[in-house]
């Protein structure tokens, strides 16, 4: 299959042709049909096939706005000028709605390893360090004015251990929309129905639901209930729980940004010396208040405050009446609703 570039930079087609063999058909993406193929020099390489050139310069514009972003599928726009290859003649023929005369190719990096595949078979901690590097590289993509709208497991794959983004198809580059096309299990459905759409807001809810399927082994459909709440603090733990329930309010201007996701203290690492006591103290703390005979667990509970009250910098200096927010930065631990067993502790 030979290919002529399209340049988007200048005014004219650039003369250059590009070889393309053993072209198989993926799959259906958001705007454009996919294929894998391999080029002159032996990679692999995903070309996406789209009549929408309006559609097309759109992702363009994007991809522009991205080009200096590490975690980003680079592509480039070609313009399909003949067929030579057998296998794409019988593609032509497979899918006439997908090649035409007014077809644009788009030729995209191929990831060998999907998000998936590179989460199953790892431990916890490892998880959430990647979580937290796709995290920050949603971040990036925000600060250039950038939204991605469908970011889930299959739009994400992995490179050299670090999370890259693909398929833009539904990305803004607005910061609100009247309507959102994503029937996604990861996607808020009270956003998608709503006449007010905050993109950013709506990226934070994605991935606060691909949090909870690291952590529960099953996406948040829904913002948790009160019952659930509880119940999923229990399961996987208070940092987690209040981590997740703060990305995915109901209310879109109620979940935290990105940069407060990132510095939450989900995501302090294990070798961190305060990591181990934090964790024990929250763990406590949601033991005691769920304990029955409560006097049993108090020596248990006053111990490990102290403790952390000892080893906690600054904090040190704090008395008991101090709530668990200011205790533990912007977090508000969920697992309690006030501060009332601290201040039993005085």
């Amino acid at each position: 299959m030979k290919l002529q570039v399209f340049n988007q930079k200048i005014s004219y087609l650039q003369t250059y042709q590009q070889n393309y063999s053993q072209v198989k058909y993926l799959q259906q993406g958001s705007f454009a049909t996919c294929f894998t193929a391999i080029d002159d020099n032996n990679q692999k390489v995903v070309l996406l096939v789209s009549d929408n050139i309006q559609e097309l310069q759109t992702r363009l514009d994007i991809f522009q706005k991205l080009q200096d972003v590490n975690g980003v599928q680079q592509i480039q726009i070609l313009q399909k000028l003949d067929i030579l290859d057998s296998a794409l003649c019988w593609l032509e023929i497979e899918y006439p709605r997908v090649f035409s005369n007014n077809s644009y190719i788009l030729i995209g990096d191929y990831y060998a390893t999907q998000y998936s595949d590179h989460m199953r078979s790892r431990p916890l901690l490892q998880k959430l360090d990647f979580f937290r590097d796709l995290l920050i590289l949603v971040q990036h993509i925000h600060d250039k004015g950038v939204y991605h709208m469908d970011l889930k497991p299959s739009n994400i794959m992995v490179e050299n251990g670090m999370p890259v983004l693909i398929d833009f198809g539904q990305s803004v580059t607005v910061t609100e929309v009247s309507s959102v096309l994503n029937t996604s299990a990861y996607a808020p459905k009270h956003d998608v129905y709503s006449c007010h759409v905050i993109p950013e807001k709506f990226d934070i809810y994605c991935l606060g639901s691909m949090l909870n399927e690291i952590c529960t082994g099953q996406p948040l459909l829904y913002p948790m209930t009160p019952g659930f709440k509880q119940k999923i603090q229990r399961q996987i733990g208070c940092l987690a729980s209040d981590l997740i329930d703060k990305m995915t309010q109901r209310v879109q201007s109620s979940r935290l940004s990105l940069e407060h996701c990132i510095s939450h203290p989900l995501f302090i690492h294990q070798n961190d010396p305060d990591y181990q006591l934090i964790n024990q103290f929250s763990d406590q703390i949601l033991n005691y208040s769920f304990e029955e005979e409560e006097e049993e667990r108090e020596p248990e509970l006053r111990n490990s405050s102290q403790s952390f009250y000892s080893n906690s910098g600054t904090l040190c200096k704090t008395n008991t009446n101090v709530s668990l927010k200011d205790l533990f930065g912007n977090v508000v631990l969920s697992r309690i609703c006030s501060c009332i067993i601290l201040e039993e502790l005085q």
